[in-house]
């Protein structure tokens, strides 16, 4: 009887001691996978929130370079040439060429970034938003790009012909044709008109969410 009892014991003690050891590395097994699950969640995180701060960063330039209260901001400069060019009509002194052209009413980091598929995991009410944005500001650049080609197409390869050429006859009014790149102006002023304060109140919404200038 002692011998069944000493015989037990030791059984006893083993299947202790490989519990143990199971018990060990089934617990370092499950921390490594916490651990490294964790790491993931964490890096997710930051890699959603440096896109948000880059979001930020490209708003903040546009509404920075847009503004009303920048005296060289696009607003303003648009604004102006609608104004100078309505003055020279007026005279029947219309530049035979006018293009726009710069990269300061650009959002090249959100069109690059939607473009590439990254924010798809953002929150879906900012990625509408995002997307409802940069569709507008997509209708923008167009409009620049049309007024280029139709002020080349309607005055500049017109010019030759005469000034009288571009005007209703015995007056200082444009034809119907000659207006259009003007009418492209006044589209181009009114999209920036709206563009540039919703950029601003995104970018405040960002900053409240990630307080990435404190």
């Amino acid at each position: 009887m002692k011998k069944n009892n000493i015989s037990f014991k030791s059984i006893f003690q083993k299947t202790a001691k490989y519990f143990f050891d199971f018990l060990v590395v089934f617990i370092g097994v499950f921390l490594a996978f916490w651990l490294n699950s964790r790491k993931e969640e964490q890096n997710k995180i930051d890699q959603q929130t440096q896109i948000y701060r880059a979001i930020y960063t490209d708003l903040k330039s546009f509404y920075g370079s847009g503004r009303v209260e920048n005296p060289n901001g696009f607003i303003i400069f648009f604004t102006d040439c609608k104004n100078e060019l309505d003055s020279l009509v007026a005279i029947k002194k219309v530049p035979p060429y006018v293009q726009f052209t710069g990269d300061y009413w650009q959002l090249e980091i959100i069109n690059s970034l939607l473009m590439s598929g990254q924010l798809k995991d953002l929150d879906p009410d900012m990625l509408r938003a995002l997307v409802q944005f940069n569709t507008a500001h997509q209708n923008f650049l167009g409009e620049i790009e049309g007024f280029n080609h139709d002020y080349v197409a309607y005055i500049t390869q017109e010019y030759d012909k005469g000034l009288d050429n571009l005007y209703q006859p015995e007056s200082n009014q444009l034809k119907e044709t000659s207006k259009i790149p003007l009418t492209r102006l006044n589209t181009i002023i009114e999209f920036a008109e709206s563009l540039v304060p919703a950029a601003k109140v995104v970018t405040i919404e960002l900053n409240e969410e990630f307080q990435f200038e404190k």
